[in-house]
């Protein structure tokens, strides 16, 4: 029988936090459920966890364990395993917030059509409780992961994670069905998972996608439904001036650059001058 629901875990040694994320999902009393580790060839007990879960385990269990290129490559590894109707992505150091987190979602699936369903995370460490109820904070901030639950058939217009945006490949993925017409999103106000708050995104910045962000927004006729469309494109621009200055994807950051100093947005003509003249500078100074 297809599975209803795969969840997708990526891992690296994960060993110290991933028997609580194990007992999270074990307690659940939904149980059509496919689980899909995507290891990273950890050093310490993370398989050892795993193999021993995989024995008493209630669920269909898919294991691999080899060298990735990252979170998003593991997470693409697991769309290509799993069989499921829809995904849901957690990491080992995440748990699901109830024992019937999992049955409140599928009812509300099962109540109203939908691709993709999102409700609340609440992090580990900080107690903050993220509520993503509103189209504008969605393309403003992204959504973690934790609360998402895709239909399989969203990847086939999306693809898969873009492994060139190392820390915030799931925003742009979900930039990117929020704005497809086609798909029907829905916020359910349902607490989803307790994330762990020790991944890349606490601690980097994905300079390169957010250099891209407005642009692609903007060619996806979404920059009105956002609520400070100025903030976004500055930001945009200084994270192109970013990467000129540290040498670090030249080419992509000047393709948008020059669309934000070509195309119709908020800029007056005297500060698209400066900004291409900064761009400039940058560029032409010595990276030593």
């Amino acid at each position: 029988m297809t599975p209803f629901i795969s969840i997708i875990i990526p891992l690296y040694n994960s060993g110290k936090t991933l028997r609580q994320t194990l007992d999270s999902i074990a307690g659940q009393s939904f149980k059509n459920l496919e689980l899909v580790f995507i290891d990273g060839g950890s050093a310490d007990d993370t398989q050892y966890i795993v193999s021993n879960f995989r024995k008493t385990a209630e669920m269909a269990v898919q294991f691999i364990s080899e060298p990735d290129k990252g979170i998003y490559d593991a997470m693409n590894k697991g769309i290509d395993m799993a069989t499921g109707r829809w995904f849901y992505f957690m990491g080992g150091d995440d748990t699901l917030a109830g024992t019937n987190t999992l049955q409140t979602v599928y009812n509300n699936i099962q109540n109203e059509a939908a691709d993709l369903v999102y409700g609340k995370v609440t992090g580990a460490v900080s107690g903050i409780t993220y509520t993503d109820d509103t189209l504008n904070k969605v393309l403003s901030r992204g959504i973690h992961h934790q609360g998402i639950f895709y239909k399989r058939e969203v990847f086939d217009y999306t693809g898969k994670y873009d492994l060139t945006f190392k820390v915030a490949a799931d925003y742009h993925l979900t930039l990117k069905a929020f704005c497809n017409p086609a798909f029907k999103t829905r916020y359910i106000d349902v607490d989803i998972a307790r994330f762990g708050e020790a991944g890349l995104s606490s601690t980097l910045y994905d300079y390169r996608f957010y250099s891209y962000r407005y642009l692609l927004l903007a060619k996806n006729k979404a920059t009105h439904k956002i609520g400070d469309q100025v903030e976004v494109l500055n930001q945009s621009i200084y994270c192109c001036l970013y990467l000129a200055q540290h040498k670090q994807s030249m080419g992509f950051a000047w393709s948008n650059i020059l669309y934000y100093i070509t195309r119709r947005n908020p800029l007056s003509i005297a500060q698209r001058a400066k900004t291409l003249l900064r761009m400039l500078a940058w560029t032409m100074r010595s990276s030593g």
